[in-house]
């Protein structure tokens, strides 16, 4: 029995101690409640890994499903309700639930805390000058630093994956002038319309400017005036494009999902041949009938200018955390940063499910396993969005829509991103930035 499986055994002993397990067999040995945004077929894979924490412990996880968690979140924290257990899809709200003294620290959970491999998913929250804590797990990593593209397709207009920044624009000028579409732009995605549009700015930023520069901007230190986050904003328009076709596509963009952007890829005469999205986007790719293997392969955001950038990707983490303190709630928390519970994410996922605890298996497909080894390189920047306060993220999606048809406003929009900065009280903003990514053990 591994020292893992012990720990969770005798949390079991534990809750029947406190009468939470019953004479009979049959019976659970106590409940958890557990809420996150997953439905359809990622709750169907989220639900595997809840039955192999069923199965090990004996404890039920009653799993809801709801895409808007933070408001279902906040309304039974208000009535003092809420769930054990919630997946959190936005970092941010977890610094609010600190400030709320909402959620529960998970220093105590011995199993966890002293697991070295899940060292790289603890994420550590304060409240004011006060010490941090652990207070959230990070259980499932996409990463953002990529561009998708048709090979074959590419390589019927006689153009390579570029390698560099210059390679790219020039590919992108390249298709223009042959009438093509270089981007496949989508930012409908209601309420939060926009978001695919801020992983643009915050991934050049990323890589323009460094990690430096990426950490002040998400902290709130930043104007957003600045030469760094206003060339940023440069960038992308130039890579968009100026031809009347990038800019048509542009203005459609408001109107369009990143799912129905993304099919473009693949339309042989009126499609589109770059997209820039995280790897999450390959579970819609796989499910276009259209697709075959070798349609699409990625490569990573190359350093923009002089900045050596090419270690840095930016990625997104859903986190779980704990809102009642409760023997079964620890241990589904230990469970959900295990191994075990990663393999079994990654294999119900078809590979799909990334972490940051490293490989948890061989992967034959070369884009997932080219994907698992970007992912254990290099320094990995959290989402600067989900980052930032609600108000601020808000602010930020509703002016790349703006940008998008109207790219003159550029310094007005700046002006009045840094006016809600300055509204925005201190407490609400975090500080984690980025982290070095858990070296491969293959």
């Amino acid at each position: 029995m591994t020292h893992r499986r012990i720990a969770l055994a005798m949390l079991t002993l534990m809750l029947a101690g406190t009468g939470l397990i019953g004479c009979s067999a049959a019976e659970p040995a106590g409940q958890v409640t557990v809420l996150g945004s997953w439905t359809g077929e990622e709750e169907v894979i989220f639900r595997a890994v809840l039955d192999g924490f069923e199965a090990e412990t004996g404890i039920r996880a009653d799993y809801q499903g709801h895409r808007d968690v933070s408001q279902v979140l906040q309304a039974g924290i208000e009535r003092q309700r809420p769930p054990d257990v919630a997946i959190v899809p936005r970092l941010n709200d977890l610094q609010r639930y600190v400030n709320q003294d909402a959620l529960r620290p998970l220093d105590g959970i011995a199993q966890l805390t002293d697991d070295a491999g899940a060292a790289a998913q603890l994420i550590r929250l304060g409240s004011g000058a006060g010490p941090k804590h652990v207070y959230a797990v990070a259980i499932a990593t996409h990463l953002k630093s990529v561009f998708w593209y048709p090979p074959g397709r590419l390589a019927d207009v006689g153009e390579p994956p570029p390698k560099t920044w210059p390679e790219l624009l020039a590919l992108t000028r390249g298709i223009e002038a042959r009438n093509g579409v270089p981007w496949c732009l989508g930012m409908s995605s209601p309420p939060v319309s926009g978001w695919p549009g801020t992983d643009w700015i915050e991934d050049i930023l990323l890589h323009q400017s460094g990690q430096r520069t990426y950490e002040q901007w998400t902290r709130g230190e930043l104007d957003w005036t600045s030469k760094q986050v206003r060339d940023a904003w440069h960038t992308w328009g130039e890579l968009l494009g100026t031809s009347a076709t990038s800019r048509a596509t542009a203005r459609a963009a408001l109107f369009s999902t990143w799912t129905e952007a993304g099919s473009g890829l693949f339309r042989q005469e009126s499609g589109c041949y770059l997209d820039h999205q995280g790897s999450f986007t390959v579970r819609h790719y796989l499910s276009l009938p259209e697709v075959t293997p070798g349609a699409f392969d990625f490569f990573a955001t190359p350093p923009i200018g002089q900045a050596d950038t090419a270690s840095l990707q930016e990625v997104s983490d859903d986190v779980a955390a704990m809102f009642r303190d409760t023997a079964p709630a620890r241990t589904l928390m230990a469970y959900l940063a295990s191994e075990e519970a990663q393999r079994i994410w990654h294999e119900s996922s078809g590979g799909l499910y990334f972490n940051r605890r490293g490989p948890v298996g061989t992967d034959a497909d070369p884009i997932i396993a080219k994907m698992t080894a970007r992912l254990g390189t290099g320094t990995l920047c959290r989402d600067g969005s989900d980052l930032m306060p609600a108000a601020m993220a808000a602010a930020f999606e509703r002016a790349v829509l703006v940008y998008l048809e109207q790219p003159d406003r550029i310094d007005a929009l700046l002006t009045e991103l840094d006016a809600v900065s300055r509204a925005v009280p201190r407490d609400e903003w975090m500080d984690l930035g980025c982290d070095p990514a858990a070296p491969s053990t293959e």
